[in-house]
């Protein structure tokens, strides 16, 4: 101890500091400015994954990216959202499995494919339901829209799903190369290719079409070779696959919608804290007014660009009575291929659908 302490007295006196207050060697020292506080580190952000299986100029996407800004920014920069256009998570099936695995946490997807999931949504794949846009909007702006939500989520949540929004005033609409389509007569014997959804196949079949489920990546040179006589998609799809390339007739007739569905996985939900959960459901209507939005203004576009690009014919069919009535036998096989606990509630949907539309001119399908 008395070596240690001679060593700091021989320190001290070298350095001509004092150890003691008051002592010959005490120098003032220097003022120090106090050192600043470090700001604490912002936390990295939690990256969340957006899938959908069209182009980037479908509205499935540019509905993606308003809901990413607006989640960026009321996180302050904790969620970001990356978009997985075109398939690249897979198909929409394999992507809703994903959602139901948790490996994907968002997905912008069709009717179709999720009424294969979720009983409710089926309803909406009911051949000429809606007479347009205008009575689609009424419907789902409206009471009737929201109990078809509610239902839907009730449904979605036991299969590990949550349906956070149905948009977009879009129709699969058909398009032939042998003639125009001006009366339920010149459907048929034309070969369609739909969807491979019962609904869809059995309404082409009802107004006499053939329908033939190709797969989508088939379909340009079915069309080129004749192995098919038409399609049928929203106008956005049909022009971006380019398909009036070898196509000349189009007809506005609202045979199935084509609206989007708007997913999330359930496992992902429960594990957010609360504020993220409800930042999730601040920027949903961001998603649903920007699907809207693109989907009158772009679907009106893409007619327009196909028929300066060589679409020989647009025509649109304004009495659809004639295809409801020849529908309603699919309206039969509908409710009784539902679970019981659906086919009550699907009937009187159906009902209220309808007295929405009373009334409804259609006018310009695609004006806001």
């Amino acid at each position: 101890m008395k070596k240690f302490l001679l060593f700091m007295l021989i320190i001290a006196l070298v350095s001509g500091t004092g150890l003691f207050a008051g002592g010959k060697a005490e120098v003032k020292e220097e003022a120090k400015e106090p050192a600043e506080k470090a700001e604490p580190e912002k936390p990295q952000p939690k990256l969340l994954k957006y899938g959908h299986a069209n182009v980037p100029i479908y509205f499935y996407h540019t509905a993606g990216e308003a809901f990413a800004e607006c989640l960026n920014k009321s996180t302050d920069g904790q969620l970001e959202l990356k978009i997985y256009p075109q398939g690249q998570l897979g198909g929409e099936r394999d992507i809703t499995e994903g959602l139901q695995l948790g490996s994907v946490d968002f997905q912008a997807t069709s009717i179709g494919v999720t009424g294969t999931f979720i009983p409710a949504l089926r309803i909406l794949n009911l051949p000429f339901l809606f007479k347009g846009p205008k009575h689609w909007m009424a419907v789902m702006d409206g009471p009737v829209g929201q109990e078809i939500l509610g239902k839907s989520r009730e449904q979605g949540e036991k299969v590990g799903l949550i349906v956070l929004a149905i948009a977009a005033p879009d129709f699969r609409i058909p398009m032939n190369d042998v003639r125009p389509l001006r009366s339920i007569e010149d459907f048929k014997g034309l070969k369609f290719r739909t969807m491979e959804v019962p609904l869809h196949m059995k309404a082409y079949e009802a107004i006499g079409a053939k329908p033939v489920p190709l797969p989508f990546g088939e379909l340009y040179t079915a069309l080129q070779t004749g192995v098919v006589d038409g399609n049928e998609n929203g106008p956005l799809t049909l022009y971006g696959q380019k398909f009036h390339e070898v196509q000349k007739y189009l007809t506005l007739l609202p045979v199935v919608s084509n609206g989007g569905i708007f997913l999330m996985s359930a496992t992902i939900w429960d594990k957010l804290p609360k504020d993220h959960q409800l930042a999730v459901s601040k920027c949903v209507p961001s998603w649903r007014k920007k699907m809207r939005n693109d989907a009158l203004e772009k679907g009106g576009w893409a007619i327009e660009q196909m028929k300066k690009e060589g679409l020989k014919e647009v025509n649109r069919i304004e009495d659809i009575t004639p295809f409801i009535e020849a529908t309603k036998s699919v309206y039969e096989w509908f409710y009784k291929d539902l679970p019981a606990d659906t086919a009550d509630w699907a009937k009187e949907i159906v009902k209220k659908i309808r007295e929405v539309g009373e009334g409804i001119t259609e006018g310009d399908w695609f004006a806001k």
